[in-house]
């Protein structure tokens, strides 16, 4: 499994666009400040921000019933955020009539994420994560997938922490020492190691019952009594990451290779095996489906004190 450290794998997404530090938003028409935290302002119009978000609605509306000190020089009523100025950025620019564009790091867009669902912006929360998807190299994948389940857990981003910990599933997974390597909270990893122990444990139980329905021994053949294919099926349950159309192929080469002319195994024809993997696909999705209900839907992973109660059970 890769070990990279946060700075290694917070890459620019391939389809972002940067915002220049000193670029403020500046409407000739606007009728509210919004304020970030590290001092930018931004001058845009209440409509679309209040259109976007209940919350800033609220905040904007508490602003403009609020008495103006008459030796103020601001025209405009003004909010003050919490967020830095480059969230407010690029969260603004999925809000506005203009290009959206993306953070540049993993570390930012979890912030833009976190902003957005702050600030209860379902549309808008839905096109970041839009833009997101359409990234390649994508941005979660098996070299981010720690970090982002991490900063994900931080910032209660359930489906980010969810996709991640999916992606964990596709490389071995060791507790010892992964913690100073990565720098992640070990409640993190102890909530990544209970996950992958229930998909491991719920696939063993799948994959048992898959084995008794006779799927398999249709695509191995009535002849063939090998035992390749039960043990393909066996070996993904102890290890998630085997469930790949190549490492099937790796499975029957290196059967058919061992016993050539000693069976049929070799004479599978390609829409039996379809047939076969469709199925084994459909088993593992349901059982993933399941471990996701069981670990991420009874457990709000944005509370600390939910989270070590579900580190702590069996």
């Amino acid at each position: 499994m890769s070990t990279q450290t946060a700075s290694e794998v917070s890459s620019p997404p391939s389809n972002s666009r940067e915002i220049p530090e000193n670029s403020l938003f500046d409407d000739p028409d606007a009728d509210i400040i919004l304020r970030s935290c590290d001092h930018r302002e931004f001058r845009v119009l209440k409509h679309n921000v209040i259109r976007a978000s209940p919350v800033l609605q609220e905040n904007i509306q508490s602003a403009l019933s609020s008495p103006t000190p008459t030796t103020t020089l601001v025209s405009l009523p003004s909010v003050q955020l919490s967020d830095s100025g480059a969230t407010l950025s690029s969260l603004l620019s999925f809000i506005l009539p203009m290009p959206s564009v993306l953070p540049s790091t993993i570390e930012q867009t979890m912030l833009l994420l976190s902003a957005a669902q702050k600030y209860q912006m379902v549309f808008i929360m839905s096109s970041i994560r839009a833009v997101i998807a359409s990234q390649d190299p994508p941005f979660i994948r098996q070299e981010t997938a720690l970090q982002v389940y991490s900063l994900a857990q931080t910032h209660g981003l359930r489906q980010e922490a969810l996709h991640a910990a999916r992606t964990t599933l596709a490389s071995s997974f060791t507790l010892e020492g992964l913690e100073d390597k990565l720098a992640t909270p070990l409640v993190d990893l102890r909530g990544l190691w209970k996950y992958h122990h229930r998909v491991r444990t719920y696939l063993a139980d799948d994959l048992r019952a898959f084995k008794t329905t006779g799927v398999p021994s249709e695509m191995a053949g009535q002849p063939c009594r090998c035992q390749w294919l039960g043990e393909y099926i066996d070996s993904i349950a102890k290890s998630p990451a085997l469930f790949d159309i190549n490492e099937f192929y790796v499975f029957l080469l290196r059967h058919t290779s061992a016993s050539y002319l000693q069976c049929q195994c070799a004479k599978i024809s390609s829409s039996v095996i379809r047939a076969f993997w469709m199925a084994l696909t459909n088993v593992v999705h349901d059982c993933m489906t399941r471990v996701s209900i069981d670990v991420y839907g009874k457990y709000d992973i944005s509370n600390n004190e939910n989270f070590h109660r579900l580190n702590q059970t069996s």
